[in-house]
């Protein structure tokens, strides 16, 4: 074996003792299901001046006349929570039930035109989200459903 290919030989071997070695220490904590990061909170925000520009990513229960939505989602999750200026009465009630008491977790996103605990005042289940009304805005709810999130959500 000539000098050349020796040297190249014995650094790849110190290269990948390295590697291991640090591997290796980078490992040895405990893990949470997620890390320090907090990943489960990630979102992402989206406002459309009327419902036909959020056409593939509004929930079709929003009736087309909707103006003015605004709309939060956990990127990780499921979580959703919406609001717009619709007249409750143009949502598509085929797809919905009356809902006269809601019995749902509290809404772990937030944002600044989202009232606390608004979707507990919900009137109507459409799929699963909570919709209803309230201060001439109609406000929906998607509860986070992925059990590893709400784990997270509850050890917070």
């Amino acid at each position: 074996m000539n000098t050349a290919h020796r040297r190249f030989r014995t650094a790849a071997v110190i290269a990948a003792s390295a590697g291991a070695a640090l591997l290796a220490t980078s490992c040895s904590g405990t893990f949470d299901k997620f890390d320090e990061s907090k990943a489960y909170k990630k979102t992402e925000t989206f406002s459309f001046a009327k419902a036909s520009n959020g056409i593939d990513t509004l929930p079709s229960w929003v009736p087309a006349g909707a103006t003015g939505i605004d709309e939060v989602i956990r990127t990780t999750g499921n979580e959703r929570i919406l609001r717009m200026t619709a007249n409750i009465t143009e949502i598509d009630h085929n797809s919905c039930i009356a809902q006269p008491t809601v019995e749902t977790r509290p809404a772990s996103l937030s944002a600044q035109w989202w009232p606390t605990g608004v979707e507990k005042g919900s009137s109507f289940q459409c799929g699963d989200w909570y919709v209803g009304e309230k201060d001439s805005f109609v406000y929906g709810y998607r509860p986070e459903t992925l059990d590893f999130i709400i784990d997270q959500l509850d050890n917070k």
